[in-house]
């Protein structure tokens, strides 16, 4: 089936509640619809955004189908520490891994615990064979279909720095995320700010080495 036919999530309310709030002309209406799916579905909590580090150079490179198989080992590796760290690994698209939490200070220790853990298998591997991961993180309101997918601004913002600004065993975490946790900043912390595509994000950059008390 082709991607236009398919559900936007599978989760058949969802699904149906979009499909019926796409057919909405009437503006009081939208608004009553649009507030019916966030009264279902939002809530409040971090979202964490990896990607693998060179995804696109390194296939070109040595070809797809070896980045396939670093992908599943990350995966592998990803899954467990999303767990430990009381957040629900909600899909993996590629390269890329979705999760959420409920707790910031959570999706941060994960990042790090992720991060902590590829390094040391890294230590059996050759460079070919290594993964890095780049890891963005926001906080605020998202729609958040159980066990499939999310969306909300915060989703929009932790993709930009995962995937976009973010290098290799790497942290970027927004301001806002940082002020709903406990997470004291280290001074070697870079505080930094940029656009993409008209959106402008205040983030802070952590070394993989930090850890919260």
């Amino acid at each position: 089936m082709p991607d236009s036919l398919r559900p936007l999530t599978g989760h058949p309310e969802f699904d149906a509640m979009i499909a019926s709030f796409s057919y909405i002309h009437e503006d009081a209406a939208q608004e009553k619809a649009r507030q019916k799916i966030w009264d279902k579905f939002g809530v409040d909590g971090a979202v964490f955004i990896s990607d693998m580090a060179n995804f696109t150079s390194t296939s070109r490179k040595i070809g797809v189908c070896h980045f396939l198989k670093l992908i599943y080992r990350a995966r592998k590796s990803i899954a467990p520490i999303i767990a430990d760290n009381n957040g629900r690994l909600l899909k993996c698209d590629a390269d890329n891994c979705y999760a959420y939490f409920e707790r910031t200070d959570d999706a941060i220790q994960a990042s790090f615990d992720v991060n902590s853990a590829l390094h040391a298998l890294n230590e059996r591997y050759s460079i070919a064979e290594q993964i890095f991961l780049s890891v963005g993180i926001d906080h605020g309101r998202v729609l958040l279909v159980e066990g499939m997918d999310f969306f909300g601004d915060p989703v929009n913002t932790a993709s930009k720095l995962g995937e976009d600004l973010a290098i290799k065993a790497e942290t970027l975490v927004t301001e806002r995320a940082i002020a709903a946790s406990s997470f004291e900043v280290p001074e070697n912390a870079e505080r930094m700010r940029a656009r993409i595509a008209d959106i402008e994000i205040e983030y802070v950059r952590l070394p993989m080495t930090e850890r919260i008390a």
